[in-house]
């Protein structure tokens, strides 16, 4: 097919507190826009970080995380709304991989009519300094980093997903568009004033790799946080196709032309004109002591622990 029906589901998410799950409400939230987008003639439905649990649960987040599994109860209604409606949903949820090693994840899940095809946990897990020190973003506090880059293979083509701060680092978009995504969706809780930040890379991911990029992010008012929203869908050469308001809920249909991507590509030719013998450095891991490594002594709850089946 050449054409790609997104539905760009921009939406407020609730928020965890004492003595209240936010994803039922949640949930319900993303039912209507479900219902909504499917009436428009979206097949691609994509929703912002974290938003069935709620970006902003902090403490409680391991608390309301949701299984990778189809049997989940709050999983098990999208499955069907994908199912029936034959649809691929992509929600942001905190998830969890099972009682051990008991770690929590910022993650996708990449839901189809086949069902939960698979989950992207967000690799690159943000902690810095945010309005000279009067925030933080402390995203490591709450949740693990993942380790894969898996790309989804739809009938609209090859997906790639990105969550929010994995946009700064080039290698990620890169890498997905070698491995022949047609698509890069990162799904993000954008804050009030890193609007020009947005829009700068969101550009640049684009036309680096010539390939179309979506950007979707919760909206509303988190803790001390403003989500400013402005989710937009990028071709292969820059130029914004669609964007939601700024500060306010939306769901709305885009219609992306896949052909975009021949046409960039045999203009620009990104790939056939690299030089990876250059760029051995970008992918060499440092060895401890030098910047950028890791601790020389793993963690027994490191990341190469055997993920065990989830509860169900």
């Amino acid at each position: 097919m050449s054409e790609i029906p997104i539905g760009i589901c921009q939406l407020e998410s609730n928020i965890a507190r004492e003595g209240y799950d936010p994803r039922p409400d949640n949930l319900e939230r993303a039912m209507d826009a479900i219902a909504t987008a499917d009436e428009q003639g979206a097949k691609v439905l994509v929703f912002g970080e974290i938003f069935l649990n709620g970006y902003e649960s902090r403490e409680f987040t391991p608390t309301y995380a949701v299984a990778e599994s189809d049997d989940d109860p709050f999983v098990q209604p999208l499955v069907r709304e994908a199912r029936e409606r034959d649809l691929y949903i992509l929600m942001g949820a905190t998830t969890h991989k099972g009682p051990f090693p008991g770690d929590v994840y910022n993650s996708v899940l990449f839901i189809g009519p086949e069902g939960l095809m698979g989950t992207y946990s967000k690799t690159h897990v943000a902690a810095f300094i945010v309005d000279g020190g009067e925030k933080l973003a402390a995203e490591k506090l709450w949740w693990s980093p993942g380790n894969e880059l898996p790309v989804f293979d739809t009938r609209y083509g090859r997906i790639g997903v990105e969550i929010c701060y994995d946009v700064w680092f080039p290698e990620v978009a890169r890498s997905y568009a070698l491995k022949g995504c047609e698509l890069i969706i990162n799904s993000s809780a954008a804050v009030c004033g890193f609007e020009d930040s947005w829009g700068h890379m969101l550009y640049a991911r684009s036309i680096e790799n010539c390939i179309p990029y979506l950007h979707v992010s919760v909206v509303g008012k988190q803790k001390e946080f403003e989500l400013f929203g402005g989710s937009r869908l990028y071709s292969p050469t820059g130029e914004v196709l669609a964007e939601a308001p700024r500060g306010k809920e939306s769901v709305q249909t885009a219609v992306l032309d896949r052909s975009l991507i021949f046409a960039a590509r045999g203009a620009y030719h990104p790939f056939w004109n690299r030089n990876p013998s250059l760029y051995q450095e970008v992918a060499r891991v440092p060895v401890p002591g030098e910047p950028g490594s890791k601790p020389a002594t793993p963690s027994p709850l490191d990341s190469t622990v055997p993920n065990y089946a989830p509860l169900a």
